[in-house]
């Protein structure tokens, strides 16, 4: 399992500076010549690469360490092939336009093997020395924080690179063995939507039905509306074509940033409450073609595989056990009855089985069949509520919807976190509105219109929203939010046993 972490580095004086950017155009130099050789010789291989290039740049770089020019002629290697493969989409007719044979032209990094640089740690400061020849180094202060500090201890340094540009990063990559994670007690069931992560806590006394927001879609139709009038409004192609690059990267960017935040949310909470993360199986996902337009862009472009993909990856690293169950039909599908049937769908946010008549929220009903075929868990009505069967254990386990989150949103942009101070008053059936919720020494009633409410059975079901803008821009948000998730957890747990 690798991971690549960048932090800044600063020069400890205008020498190291000075021998960087000598370095780098060195670098650059013998990556220009180790590309001329492969193409020229239409190498296919290391072996092949080392026996044409090797001798030939250490003849003419004696001084330079020998590690940079196996690293140069790597490279080199690894961007041929990456053009032969865009050739071969090109003959097969996947490409509209013939790839153009790859040149060095601009060149900002420095491959780094494992045995030219090392990281020290003197008076309490970490500094990266990097060896340019025989007794010839840069050093400079690495400006390291938590997160690369914890991992700098319990992970294993691989080759890395520095980016030399206006700023000069180390982009570290660190490796470790991945560690076959052991089952745990309860389970975490996730549903990824266009607009919300819906989830599913299951533990040995209840299950509880929560909901994440993202604005992931929010982000895709606005950089599509500015795509659009950068088309139409903009007509010199070379300025147009900057600002579609300039923009597309903000989109990719932000994007990604959700997915990671998210990802570090979720398997948060697996580790907070001890559970597995239960998956949507998307090997066999295809975008069915609908009418509306709109509708076919955003599902298409909504990154589901990535946001999975990013969840794993994180659940390996926390060593979270990843069960991946078949999603077919489990919006469709009655919990209750097992009947199948789209027009159990009322809209967007219904279900109403057509057959038994169970009625209730359309996302959740999703975790609820994906968590029966994990485990094989049955769900059932007893007097007027929902509770999960585990035939294995033979335990039954009540379903709850968590309380919702009061929407202010101006104090949440000041305070993310600290919000939702105390809950309290809260009894199983009771109306939302009579729910007060104190705000640092400031007394807010909520109305009926700030929840979410299902009546179902005769079940009164409080609806937790996750505002994402809210919870989980800041630069704190996911281990805060994974602290506020806790807490109302633990009290809506307490206060549903006293009620009782």
């Amino acid at each position: 399992m690798q991971k690549t972490l960048k932090v800044k580095l600063m020069p400890l004086t205008k020498t190291d500076l000075e021998k960087l950017q000598k370095l780098k155009e060195t670098y650059t130099t013998i990556l220009k010549e180790a590309l001329e050789i492969v193409i020229g010789n239409d190498v296919r291989t290391r072996k092949q690469a080392h026996d044409l290039c090797y001798d030939v740049l250490r003849r003419k770089y004696p001084k330079l360490n020998n590690k940079f020019v196996q690293e140069a002629y790597k490279r080199a290697l690894s961007t041929y092939k990456s053009y032969l493969k865009l050739r071969k989409r090109y003959e097969r007719g996947l490409l509209k336009f013939e790839p153009s044979l790859p040149k060095v032209n601009k060149n900002d990094v420095i491959d780094l093997h494992v045995e030219t640089f090392k990281l020290i740690r003197v008076n309490e400061t970490l500094v990266l020395s990097v060896t340019i020849g025989k007794d010839e180094y840069a050093r400079f202060i690495v400006l390291e924080y938590d997160y690369f500090t914890r991992h700098l201890e319990s992970w294993k340094i691989q080759n890395s690179r520095i980016v030399v540009d206006k700023e000069i990063y180390l982009h570290l990559t660190l490796s470790r063995s991945v560690v076959n994670p052991k089952p745990r007690e309860n389970k975490l069931i996730i549903d990824v939507n266009e607009e919300t992560i819906d989830c599913l806590l299951v533990t040995k006394d209840e299950a509880i039905l929560f909901r994440i927001k993202h604005d992931v879609k929010k982000i895709r139709t606005n950089y599509r509306r500015i795509r659009r009038n950068i088309q139409k409004k903009v007509k010199n192609e070379r300025k147009r074509n900057e600002l579609l690059a300039k923009y597309g990267e903000r989109e990719r960017n932000r994007v990604n940033d959700r997915i990671k935040k998210i990802s570090s949310l979720i398997t948060d909470l697996c580790v907070e409450f001890n559970a597995d993360l239960v998956v949507e199986n998307l090997k066999h996902l295809k975008n069915s073609k609908r009418r509306n337009k709109e509708l076919n862009y955003r599902l298409q472009t909504f990154p589901y595989r990535k946001l999975l993909s990013s969840l794993e990856h994180k659940a390996n690293e926390k060593e979270i056990s990843v069960i991946k169950v078949n999603p077919n039909g489990s919006s469709t599908t009655c919990p209750l009855c097992g009947f199948k049937s789209k027009k159990n769908r009322l809209n967007v946010s219904t279900f109403k089985c057509i057959k038994c008549g169970f009625e209730f929220d359309a996302q959740f009903v999703a975790c609820l069949n994906l968590l029966s075929r994990a485990d094989d868990s049955r769900l059932a009505i007893r007097h007027g509520r929902l509770i999960i069967h585990h035939r294995k254990t033979g335990s039954v386990v009540p379903v709850d919807v968590a309380p919702s989150e009061v929407p202010i949103r101006e104090a949440l942009r000041v305070r993310p976190v600290l919000v939702l101070s105390n809950i309290f008053n809260i009894r199983h059936g009771q109306p939302l509105t009579d729910i007060s919720l104190n705000l640092e020494q400031t007394s807010l009633t909520t109305s009926s219109k700030d929840f979410g409410e299902l009546n179902t059975s005769n079940i009164t079901l409080r609806i937790l929203s996750l505002t994402w803008r809210n919870f989980l821009k800041s630069s704190r948000s996911s281990s805060k939010s994974l602290e506020y998730l806790s807490s109302v957890f633990r009290r809506f747990s307490s206060a549903q046993r006293l009620s009782k």
